[in-house]
């Protein structure tokens, strides 16, 4: 699979001289916790598209950040012994939650996957699935989608974002 790589592909709105300041206005309204929140996103994305133009696919990982330092938690061993990606992407779901509940610096967690949706036109869509946990701020599920273009080709559209009910940090859900 070829990627196309667009240089702002996890900005929500595309970088226009008539958006450039809206965009300015809406991260000085996110709090630090947020901003943060985008940064692990953008960081695992990005690792996420890159293992993808490398490989063709993406086994389920995810990122935990303590204090900004970041870290990969993912599969290790034998790949001959690891599980299909749905079965792992729901161990590594339990893997973090563990995690966040067993480690307190941990502020924030994440997961990347693959996923696909099915657009308004009906067309199955590919992109990468993105969730980010902060333990101050409400989880967000971020879309990435994958769009062939004339040539055949994927391109990385625009993201999608909206926010979820199955926390990665297991008191954001005793909380509700």
């Amino acid at each position: 699979m070829f990627l196309v790589l667009l240089a702002c592909f996890f900005q929500p709105i595309l970088a226009e001289a008539a958006n450039a300041e809206n965009m300015a206005d809406e991260q000085t309204e996110k709090s630090t916790d947020q901003q943060d929140m985008d940064t692990l996103a953008q960081a695992g994305i990005s690792q996420a598209l890159q293992a993808i133009a490398k490989s063709g696919g993406l086994y389920p990982f995810g990122m935990i950040s303590i204090n900004g330092d970041l870290k990969a938690v993912g599969f290790s061993g034998d790949r001959d012994k690891a599980l299909p990606e749905d079965q792992w992407a729901q161990a590594l779901f339990l893997k973090l939650q563990k995690i966040g509940e067993e480690q307190p610096e941990v502020d924030m967690l994440s997961m990347y996957r693959l996923h696909t949706i099915t657009n308004d036109a009906g067309e199955k869509v590919v992109g990468v699935w993105a969730q980010v946990d902060h333990r101050n701020v409400r989880p967000w599920v971020i879309f990435v989608p994958l769009i062939k273009n004339d040539q055949g080709k994927h391109e990385v559209g625009e993201p999608i974002y909206y926010a979820t009910e199955q926390p990665l940090f297991v008191e954001h859900g005793e909380q509700e």
